[in-house]
């Protein structure tokens, strides 16, 4: 393995928007900091190890995002402000049909037992990666890689993660896969961070960028350092050494960007903000060694508070950007929200974000800038926890332990895409059935059966002139079954505006299953199970004999994937999510998840 320890200068302007359209330039960060190039991964000659699980289940490290929003609100002086429209209410959407899928092409993804047999331990939640391009899927999760073809044959794997990132699972800690096909250039990006290191205490960011066309081949493989404790060129920020949880991935004509959630390594509470690096596609995609940009959006990076969880868009095309390149990004706005549950914790504002300028990329210093405007929208909150259908369990029984919940994650913003002018995004939300609403408060425990997890979604135009940020609400709706839970949302979009959401339903009528909708900007058709749950989640975490202490304060409440995966391929859409699909014995892996990949088009 080729070693080239490099520094790259982290030069970026940050321009916060004061208003709608303006630029602040009061606001400016310029970080330095160094990256190295890794070296060289083929997937294909990866080993096809098959290693008998130890019976240790490694859990991906989660902080309580939304509890650490308020608390960075309050160490920055900031008066954490909610809807001007208040009071608001729980949504009341009516709840969509329930019916059975139609997918062209379908089959069972990755699972507990692939994972853990590549690896010799398992992991979860599994955090569903997904591209799909030039007859290739691509599956990534925690902590396996598989190729197959778009008829669902399997071309490669399942193969280990810290494999083909060339990372040692004795001193390193991955998580948090994305990964992205860019049909203008035809080449494969795939995202992984790197929590921590334990022999250096550091952590990073992995990015794998393919050579070729072929996900099966070489790709080049990126790092650059996230730990942001004075140390190696980063920024000495709070309570740091850090990482950046969930890195999110993102491209536009000229560059990939990756954005992530600021938290200090030891388990002690914590918060930055989100960080955003920047890099030239081009030079990626040649070998050469980019200008990183690390824009720090710690402490009043907004009036209303600290900004959290910006989603980059990925686009099929690159059309509609301004000359000058435009990266889109969205987030949500509701930093009272809780995940140990803030009663009236509710919000009708999104954030639409720009970084312009991003042709200068491939310069030596780029000259970027972000600013961003404030859309009004429905309303949405932290949802409670989804329940399930009674079923066996045989981890949690022989513990003694009742069914566990499942987490619906928060509020934060879900997967972008920009297409036709166009973003496209969604969030996990309270909804209620209209009855008892005045207790239907967000809450991480079990609430009245009138109060669920449902799915708020939003169409946005954005447009980015003579230096300005403007943005306008297109189209929105809410995805729900009545009495039960819809989590982890995804949309894909062809570029003739046909769109539709991956998820996953669960609740006293339904084992976690696979399910998608049609949607439009102005409504959404009936939930479709792409592949039914055959069991409930019978996971470690949400045993307080195995978890202590327990997931967010609550003993039975058990984790989830943190997103689903929806990417476009011609005119179709391939979806995948994470569902229980029955046969995997929670005795021996200490979890029984397993992922579902299918193909749909808009003949719904």
């Amino acid at each position: 393995m080729r070693q080239l320890i490099l520094s790259l200068l982290v030069l970026g302007l940050l321009s916060l928007a004061a208003g709608p359209g303006v630029i602040a330039q009061d606001a400016t960060s310029i970080i330095h900091s160094q990256a190295q190039f890794v070296g060289i991964t083929t997937l294909s000659n990866l080993p096809s190890t098959n290693v008998n699980p130890t019976g240790q289940l490694k859990v991906i490290p989660h902080r309580n995002l939304k509890e650490e929003v308020r608390k960075a609100a309050s160490r920055y002086g900031l008066a954490l402000s909610q809807s001007l429209s208040a009071p608001l209410s729980v949504p009341t959407p009516v709840g969509n049909k329930v019916l059975g899928g139609k997918s062209l092409v379908s089959f069972p993804g990755i699972n507990t037992a692939d994972s853990a047999s590549v690896n010799g331990f398992s992991v979860s939640p599994p955090d569903q990666g997904l591209c799909a391009g030039g007859g290739f899927v691509v599956e990534i999760v925690n902590l396996a890689i598989s190729v197959y073809s778009t008829k669902g044959a399997l071309l490669h794997g399942p193969k280990s993660a810290n494999s083909f990132f060339n990372a040692n699972p004795a001193d390193t800690f991955l998580t948090d896969p994305r990964c992205y096909f860019d049909r203008p250039t035809q080449r494969w990006f795939v995202s992984i961070l790197n929590f921590e290191t334990f022999s250096t205490g550091r952590s990073n960011l992995f990015l794998a960028v393919s050579q070729t066309n072929d996900p099966t081949g070489s790709y080049l493989v990126y790092s650059w350092d996230t730990t942001d404790d004075g140390l190696s060129g980063t920024p000495s920020n709070p309570s740091c050494p850090c990482f950046g949880d969930q890195p999110l991935l993102g491209a536009d004509a000229n560059g990939i960007y990756v954005s992530t959630n600021e938290f200090p390594i030891p388990s002690i509470p914590g918060f930055n903000g989100s960080q955003i690096y920047a890099l030239s596609k081009t030079m990626l995609e040649q070998g050469a060694l980019p200008t990183v940009v690390h824009i720090n959006l710690m402490g009043n990076s907004l009036a209303e508070g600290t900004a959290y969880s910006l989603q980059p868009a990925t686009s099929l095309n690159f059309d509609d950007e301004p000359s000058i390149g435009v990266e889109y990004f969205m987030s949500a706005l509701d930093f009272n929200g809780s995940s140990t549950g803030l009663p009236g914790s509710l919000d009708n504002r999104i954030t639409v974000w720009a970084m312009s300028n991003t042709s200068s990329l491939t310069k030596a210093t780029p000259n970027v800038a972000l600013t961003h405007v404030i859309v009004h929208t429905e309303v949405y909150g932290v949802a409670p926890s989804a329940t399930q259908k009674v079923g066996p369990y045989p981890l949690g029984m022989s513990l003694g332990d009742p069914e566990e919940l499942v987490d619906s994650v928060d509020d934060r913003m879900q997967q972008v895409v920009f297409v036709n002018g166009h973003l496209w995004s969604a969030l996990v939300t309270i909804v209620s059935d209209g009855t008892n609403q005045g207790t239907c408060n967000p809450a991480p425990t079990p609430v009245l059966p009138s109060c669920s997890a449902g799915i708020a979604y939003f169409v946005v135009q954005p447009k980015f002139a003579h230096g300005a940020l403007t943005a306008s609400l297109q189209g929105q709706d809410y995805v729900s079954v009545k009495g039960n839970s819809v989590i982890t949302p995804a949309i894909g979009v062809t570029e003739d505006g046909t769109a539709m959401m991956a998820f996953s339903l669960c609740g006293p009528s339904y084992f976690p299953s696979a399910a998608y909708a049609h949607i439009t900007p102005f409504g959404s058709g009936p939930v479709r199970i792409a592949a039914a749950g055959k069991a409930p989640q019978d996971d470690s975490t949400g045993y307080i004999q195995l978890t202590n202490p327990p997931t967010f304060g609550v003993p039975t409440l058990s984790r989830w994937g943190d997103y689903s995966a929806a990417v476009v391929d011609g005119d179709s859409i391939w979806l995948a999510t994470e569902y229980i699909p029955g046969g995997i014995d929670g005795t021996i892996y200490l979890t029984n998840w397993g992922t579902f990949v299918y193909e749909v088009n808009g003949n719904e």
